[in-house]
């Protein structure tokens, strides 16, 4: 149910615009310019929902943000969504992992602090942190650009293909009206090399679209595996 929420999520913030800082401070804009394209998206909608109080969706938000670009400050304020959401488990797993990131003593304390109010206890230096989250299990098909390509160029060489044949079956009714017999001739020649050019095109044109969607089917199932340490989950990636 977790992967539906957060494949929906991803599908829903492909018409959001990257410069869309509106209504942000400017330390949230400087993290969010720091972010890559993928990511950036994803986290200012996490933080306007966290500023609304609404951690579930900042929750899935962040998540998302910090999976496609995992940088130290989007794992705390995900921390904090999970925290203040009520899912404290999660909270200190995250906390946990922040605390041996590069962080300063303060940043230190503060987050210790956290981790006592959701009832855990912080780690030692003989503690090894935990695991970072998975890979994200999504597949963005209009971000493969091998495939987007292939497939643009292959839709493009069909159209060619078929107004050529277009062209020649023209072209053949004008040789067979053609009043001179040098006419009909010369315009019978031409629509056979047109027929032969759109039969080419056309045929050329399938095979690279066809190794587009190849393309596409390949990247889009290759599967990912997730834990939480005590369970596994494989998720296809489509």
């Amino acid at each position: 149910m977790r992967a539906l929420v957060l494949a929906t999520l991803l599908v829903a913030t492909r018409a959001f615009a990257d410069d869309d800082l509106t209504g942000l401070d400017d330390r949230t804009q400087q993290l969010a310019r720091s972010l890559n394209e993928q990511a950036r998206p994803h986290f200012v909608l996490g933080y306007k929902a966290f500023d609304a109080k609404d951690y579930k969706t900042a929750t899935a938000e962040l998540e998302i943000a910090y999976r496609l670009d995992p940088e130290v400050p989007l794992l705390f304020t995900w921390a904090q969504s999970e925290r203040l959401g009520g899912n404290c488990k999660h909270a200190l797993e995250l906390y946990q992992k922040y605390l041996y990131s590069d962080i300063n003593k303060d940043q230190a304390a503060f987050t210790r602090e956290r981790i006592r109010e959701c009832g855990g206890a912080t780690n030692t230096p003989n503690t090894p942190p935990p695991p970072p989250p998975a890979e994200p299990a999504h597949y963005v098909w209009y971000r493969d650009v091998p495939a987007d390509v292939l497939a643009g160029v292959g839709a493009v060489g069909v159209l060619a293909g078929v107004a050529l044949l277009v062209d020649a079956h023209s072209t053949s009714n004008a040789a067979d009206a053609a009043f001179y017999l040098d006419d009909h001739e010369r315009l019978r020649n031409d629509a056979i090399h047109q027929r032969n050019l759109g039969i080419g095109a056309t045929i050329a044109g399938v095979v690279v679209a066809g190794a587009g969607v190849a393309l596409y089917v390949y990247h889009g199932k290759r599967t990912a595996v997730t834990t939480d340490g005590t369970s596994v989950a494989v998720a296809l990636r489509w």
